[in-house]
């Protein structure tokens, strides 16, 4: 009947199967017409072209990828003879379907399929990033008469109807199969004895030897490597070692995004078809690689966030009768501690509730001058509903044209983050990537820098580098901040009692005021350097707690932050460098938790509709460690910057009991809420 539809079901279900079948069905049945099938990544593009290709063939159907990877030659042909399916991705959607949309009439005025796989990648910035684009490719299908169905899936997502809805701004109806084919698989997770001077090389040992003993009994795994630097010496390390060993040094590989298309294509199949046991990789191949052989995999350290840990998981176990074995080595870090530390509570944890939020204002006018291009810079109030309101109002006040001959659809990062990212670097070796925030938090000039479990001695800062340069293993940093969070704008807010839980807006100050060397081996400080510096953050999206002030207040706030940070962990879906805490003590205690970026990604107002489900597991989880005071497998953080409280010392205990008052005031029902900038009585 024309339903745009979402189809979630579990890994290697045949969701691929499900949404070929009626497209290709639909293009025989209407010859002329076409499909075009977006997908977040290259590598599953090509794995699913493959796919594609098998189905097509009897039918004398072409598909074909237009990405990065395709060459000037056959672009050309693409759009001047369009054939029946194209496979693409975000960034060609924006610079080559849009920004020269008038060589793409041919293909996209017959467009009768949109398929969007792997839909759940889009979230936070890169989705609310997408919902844009999404808004102005529709926008453009809408003009040229083009009103083709959108089919989205899902393996990792507990709310597709809202997800798919807030993605593409189109009613949406679910099919879901959530609960079938779930393969069998065995979880060790490890969290080895190593001691910190020696930490990056007998880690890396110990990945090297869990992939030879691998190899050695013939199974097939990936191994996902947390740096591209990590990938590199393991993979020389383990050739060699597999010789000495008598194994087959070329059933070793390596895979990661900046390889060339053609070494990534052919590695890819060489493992498809077993010729490839083990493979080191990056997140480059978290998605998409159907193997039904594969045996398991080897996660060395803990992704970005519980999703990407499920998609890397998935890639094990695919075969319809076949087990497989996810073994995880824990990092030096206390958020792979916790999860070893915590395994049930992260095998059980519910699908995430994603959230994207396309209303943000500064990822609005960051699209402005590609819709300007794309409209003429002319709107009508019939095509509101297909941009959504916030875009259309921000639209309707634009007064500016872009110039001629220009496309400003290059300068659009379709997958950056607002605020500006910093290369790290040791002479002429670029080691990864920080944030601003990050720069200034963790490698001012002076500090101690850990990377990958590695010291290094911040020497510099250049316009777009950290400059790093070796330092003595025993050392440490210790900096001193003094933060002012000031909320600024209320969106929601209600109140039990005294107690009063808000999501809005706030500002904030942090003050670096100088930092300490310490010699690890004795304890003692050895320099004291005292500095002047701040950084400032506007318009960040933020949830808080307000409680009245007393003893218990004053002993469990700090807790109850951390309490919240790690019980989101579980409830709300967010990488975690995307959003901070905080607490503080005046004249009343609040415990904030905020988003790390300008304009909101949709994290606090998620916070602010389930902040009781935070609690309670937050809560779960600190009463299941057998720790007394709070400790890393539980709540204690890595790093604190600075509470604001006399003591940085956190009573777990305190916390509970504090945590536990809130919920039970939270029981009887508000008294109050936010409504026409106050709090009213209900």
């Amino acid at each position: 009947n024309g339903t745009d539809i979402v189809l979630e079901s579990p890994t290697a279900s045949g969701k691929t199967l499900a949404f070929s079948a009626p497209m290709l069905d639909a293009l025989v049945r209407n010859p002329g017409s076409h499909a075009l099938m977006i997908y977040p990544m290259k590598a599953l593009a090509f794995d699913q072209r493959e796919q594609i290709e098998k189905l097509c063939e009897p039918l004398r159907i072409e598909s074909f990828p237009y990405d990065g990877d395709t060459d000037k030659e056959h672009r050309d042909l693409l759009r001047n003879y369009p054939i029946p399916i194209l496979l693409t991705n975000p960034e060609y959607l924006n610079m080559s379907f849009l920004a020269y949309k008038e060589q793409w009439e041919g293909f996209l005025r017959n467009l009768r399929y949109v398929i969007i796989d792997e839909m759940h990648e889009y979230r936070g910035f890169f989705g609310a990033n997408m919902a844009l684009l999404l808004r102005r490719f529709f926008l453009h299908l809408d003009r040229i008469g083009a009103n083709p169905r959108v089919f989205l899936s899902t393996a990792t997502c507990a709310n597709p109807a809202e997800h798919a809805e807030n993605l593409i701004g189109r009613n949406i109806e679910v099919i879901s199969a959530r609960d079938m084919f779930r393969p069998k698989r065995h979880f060790v997770f490890v969290n080895p004895a190593i001691p910190d001077f020696r930490y990056r090389e007998i880690f890396r040992l110990r990945i090297e030897q869990a992939a030879l003993s691998i190899l050695a009994n013939q199974l097939q795994t990936l191994v996902f490597c947390p740096t591209k630097r990590f990938l590199e010496d393991a993979l020389i390390n383990c050739k060699r070692k597999a010789e000495e060993q008598g194994l087959n040094p070329d059933d070793i590989s390596p895979f990661y995004a900046d390889m060339k298309s053609d070494d990534r294509r052919e590695i890819q199949q060489k493992i498809k078809d077993g010729e490839i046991r083990i493979v080191f990789t990056t997140n480059a191949l978290e998605l998409g690689l159907d193997i039904g052989g594969l045996d398991g995999v080897i996660l060395a350290g803990f992704p970005s966030n519980i999703m990407s840990a499920w998609q890397q998981i998935g890639r094990a176990g695919r075969g319809w009768n076949k087990e497989a074995f996810v073994l995880f080595y824990a990092m030096n870090d206390p958020i792979d501690r916790f999860f070893v530390g915590n395994l049930d509570t992260f095998l059980n944890k519910p699908l995430d509730e994603l959230v994207i939020d396309p209303s943000n204002e500064e990822l609005i006018r960051r699209h402005l001058p590609s819709l300007t291009y794309e409209t003429d810079g002319e709107l009508s109030s019939d095509e509101e509903h297909i941009l959504g309101s916030a875009f259309y109002d921000i639209s309707q006040m634009n007064t500016g044209t872009v110039p001629k001959g220009f496309k400003p659809h290059q300068n659009l990062n379709i997958r950056g983050s607002i605020g500006q990212s910093f290369e790290l670097k040791r002479g002429n070796e670029k080691l990864g990537q920080i944030s601003e925030m990050r720069r200034f938090r963790e490698a001012y000039i002076g500090a101690t820098f850990t990377f990958f479990r590695r010291k290094y001695s911040v020497h510099a800062h250049e316009a777009d580098a950290v400059v790093l340069t070796d330092t003595e293993h025993n050392l440490r940093t210790d900096p001193s901040f003094f933060t002012v969070l000031m909320p600024t704008a209320v969106f929601n807010g209600v109140a039990y009692g005294e107690i009063e839980v808000y999501y809005g807006v706030l500002n904030l100050t942090m003050n670096f005021t100088g930092y300490r060397i310490v010699d690890e081996r004795t304890g003692e400080p050895r320099e004291l350097h005292q500095t002047n510096d701040a950084y400032y953050q506007n318009n960040l999206h933020a949830f808080w707690i307000n409680v009245p002030p007393s003893e218990r207040t004053t002993d469990g706030i700090s807790a109850l932050e951390h309490i919240i940070r790690v019980g989101g962990m579980f409830v709300i879906p967010a990488d975690r460098f995307d959003t901070s805490t905080y607490s503080k003590i005046r004249d009343e205690a609040t415990a904030f938790y905020y988003e790390n970026y300008s304009g909101g990604i949709g994290v606090a107002k998620k916070l602010f509709s389930v902040w009781q489900d935070v609690l309670k597991k937050g809560i779960e989880i600190a009463e299941s460690c057998e720790c007394r005071s709070g400790c890393q497998n539980c709540i204690e953080p890595a790093k604190n910057y600075n509470t604001g409280n006399a003591d940085d010392k956190i009573d777990k205990r305190s916390g509970i009991a504090l945590a536990t008052h809130i919920l039970e005031e939270a029981k009887r029902g508000p008294d109050r809420r936010f409504q026409d900038g106050m709090m009213i009585s209900v």
